[in-house]
């Protein structure tokens, strides 16, 4: 069934691309249960929102936001959209309001990723919890996960096979970094692990994804 409201992160913000023919009110009622489902995961950040998909008076905009106040702590500092024009003012903006943060530097993200959750992510992350079976992060940049990978990870989205991938107790389902794809049962995901459970980092080599233990010597030979 196809999802009335999909979530994107993008550097500056959240994209909201919406059903173009649900019935409004339906819609930001679907809107409120989106984000009161995923509060945890968002926090108290300052964001951007944009929206896709339809297109919206003032009123209906404003309705939007509300929804995703009122079921979040997040804090909705203003609207963008696809005009690159508004949105390099909006990138000035948020510059300011980050007192000159490096928004290219990787996004900090606290929360578990439950089935059917997906997130995408135009820098690196690093996750604060687990991803669970049925769920999956899609970063351009590396991805670091202070917790347990067992759903879905993909790093270096854009085709970037230098990127990495580190979880405290890794046994993704799937792994996808840059070019290459490796699955739990696939024998060209090459791992050695500890019987107790160690930070581990998936990276590639001679065209294979490897999966090795976590210390001194394997981190400084990472590409950071």
């Amino acid at each position: 069934m196809k999802q009335p409201v999909v979530v994107k992160a993008n550097n500056f913000g959240l994209l909201v691309i919406l059903d173009s023919e649900l019935e409004f009110e339906a819609l930001c009622k679907a809107v409120g249960d989106k984000f009161r489902e995923s509060a945890n995961f968002f926090g108290n950040s300052d964001m951007a929102v944009g929206f896709e998909g339809r297109r919206l008076s003032e009123e209906e905009e404003g309705r939007l936001i509300s929804a995703i106040t009122e079921n979040t702590s997040l804090n909705i500092i203003c609207t963008v959209d696809n005009d690159p024009v508004r949105e390099e003012r909006f990138k000035r903006r948020l510059e300011a309001i980050s007192n000159s943060q490096d928004l290219s530097m990787a996004k900090i993200h606290k929360g578990n990723f439950r089935s059917g959750q997906m997130m995408e992510f135009d820098t690196g992350v690093i996750i604060i919890g687990d991803i669970n079976p049925g769920a999956k992060v899609i970063a351009k940049g590396n991805i670091i996960i202070f917790g347990a990978l067992k759903g879905e990870a993909e790093a270096g989205s854009g085709g970037n096979d230098d990127t990495f991938i580190i979880a405290l107790d890794m046994k993704p389902i799937q792994l996808r970094i840059g070019s290459l794809i490796a699955r739990s049962s696939d024998s060209s995901l090459t791992e050695k692990r500890a019987k107790d459970t160690v930070p581990q980092v998936a990276f590639v080599e001679n065209e294979s994804i490897y999966i090795e233990n976590l210390d001194k010597n394997i981190f400084d030979s990472l590409k950071i």
